[in-house]
């Protein structure tokens, strides 16, 4: 794995515990669209784990 890859799958686990973190927070109020941060942080964990590696 490169970096870049460890980049972006760290990334989609920040968004996926920040998500985590605003449903149980009873202060904010998104009105469901911690779905969409969580399908985000989904996507990147995903786009990092197939990235490849640049150099041969």
């Amino acid at each position: 794995m490169n970096i870049r890859a460890i980049k972006f799958m760290l990334l989609g686990i920040a968004a996926l515990l920040v998500c985590i973190y605003i449903q149980g927070e009873p202060g904010i109020k998104l009105y469901g669209n911690e779905f969409f941060i969580g399908l985000f942080g989904v996507i990147l964990v995903l786009v990092g784990f197939f990235l490849k590696n640049d150099k041969a």
